[in-house]
């Protein structure tokens, strides 16, 4: 059957355009194949190779820091470029960083100061003050940011005057509390050896070693580079004769003179031989005398007697430096005071001294470390002054004590044979 031709020319078309859109539909599904193959090689080559957005991230700061770089450069050329500094301003061995004295433009000779070439500014050791032309410091931040100080300088000198003055005197106390000695090692006649605490209830000596010199055989104490010690010499019958003329010509001022002293085993009191001599001698030959005894007394009531022995002694001359206590054990033998306990020590020392002062002179008690802070009782008897003995360069004893007693085997013009010599710390004849 033959159909009617508007039928043939629908269906020819309609088969037409069906054509036309499977086509359209492989076009379009090759196109998605080819997109999603050129995704995959990308992402393939991304893992890689490192590039894919990472990458072009990194690119991409990579070239800011890049253009930041030749930014800053090109602003450093155009301050250069400016600046009125040359070549030679730029010599590192120009910048304050020793003192030394630098001959060159931009520094002075005055621990290593400089002057900034660009802004006129003077600055001082590399430190972070600096001065202007108007004669005021500023510091290196505010000099950095256009500042300047906004408080007067004399103010601020006389500030930085006191904070340094607050910082010495902090520094000078602590040094002092270092130096305080809390405990003294004492050695006994035995061997032992025994720390004894030093008591805070008595004044410590103020005296500063450094001011010691040592011109054998003579010491001397200075303060403030003026000499106010004083030298002498301890002489006894045990020294023989002496010419006191070349003891005062090698400048001895004074001299110590023992009256006598009590026998350790019998107990009697015996004056010393030479005394009588050697003290119109020291006297002739214008030394000043202090004099001692050599005590074994066993009660106040001896101590007293040995007191008043030392007195009529002395009558008719003139003494100037103190009559001294002295009493000792006796190294290989027995002694009558190896009996007595410290306080029997203390109470007998005090009988002489007091008997002595009441008569009008001066009293002091002698002894070494071992008797002074360990045999007496040394706080009950700080009202006296001590005669300290110790041969060393320096004296070990925490307490005011007059004269020190600092080699017992000198050899000095006068004396024949060792000579034991004093120092004291001021003049007693004053």
């Amino acid at each position: 059957m033959k159909l009617h031709d508007d039928y043939y020319e629908e269906e020819h078309s309609s088969g037409s355009k069906t054509i036309y859109i499977y086509m359209i539909l492989i076009m379009s599904a090759v196109i998605l194949g080819v997109t999603a193959l050129v995704f995959w090689a990308n992402q393939s080559q991304s893992k890689s190779d490192g590039s894919g957005y990472a990458a072009a991230l990194a690119q991409k700061e990579a070239k800011a820091a890049e253009e930041s770089r030749k930014m800053e450069a090109n602003a450093a050329e155009n301050v250069i470029a400016e600046s009125k500094l040359t070549s030679d301003d730029l010599d590192i061995w120009t910048l304050p960083d020793t003192g030394r004295e630098k001959n060159t433009p931009q520094s002075n000779k005055n621990n290593g100061t400089v002057t900034n070439q660009t802004t006129g500014e003077t600055v001082v050791d590399g430190s972070e003050s600096a001065s202007d032309s108007s004669g005021q410091s500023r510091t290196a931040d505010e000099l950095s940011n256009g500042k300047t100080s906004v408080y007067d300088m004399t103010d601020k000198e006389e500030l930085s005057g006191e904070q340094e003055s607050e910082s010495e005197t902090v520094e000078e106390e602590e040094d002092e509390e270092e130096d305080e000695v809390k405990s003294i090692q004492v050695k006994h006649a035995d061997g032992t050896k025994e720390w004894v605490d030093v008591n805070e209830n008595i004044p410590r000596n103020k005296y500063h070693y450094s001011n010691l010199k040592y011109q054998k055989p003579l010491m001397n104490y200075y303060e403030d580079g003026e000499l106010v010690s004083k030298c002498g010499v301890d002489i006894s019958a045990n020294q023989g004769e002496v010419d006191f003329n070349k003891l005062k010509n090698a400048g001895c001022d004074f001299v110590m003179l023992r009256v006598g002293a009590r026998g350790y085993s019998s107990g009697n009191i015996v004056t010393d031989a030479n005394f009588q001599d050697n003290i119109r001698a020291a006297k002739k030959a214008g030394l000043d005398v202090g004099v001692y005894f050599c005590s074994q007394a066993v009660s106040k009531a001896e101590a007293r007697e040995e007191a008043d022995e030392v007195l009529d002694a002395i009558s008719g001359f003139s003494i100037k430096y103190p009559i001294a206590f002295v009493m000792e054990t006796v190294d290989g033998d027995m002694a009558r005071i190896e009996a007595l306990d410290r306080t029997d020590r203390t109470q007998i020392a005090q009988a002489f001294m007091n008997r002595i002062e009441d008569a009008g002179y001066k009293s002091m008690i002698y002894g070494d470390k071992e008797w002074l802070l360990t045999m007496v009782d040394i706080e009950d008897l700080q009202d006296y002054d001590v005669w300290f003995a110790q041969d060393s360069d320096e004296p070990e004893y925490p307490y005011q004590f007059g004269i020190w007693q600092y080699d017992s085997d000198a050899t000095i013009k006068g004396i024949s044979g060792d000579a034991t010599m004093l120092m004291s710390f001021w003049d007693y004849a004053k």
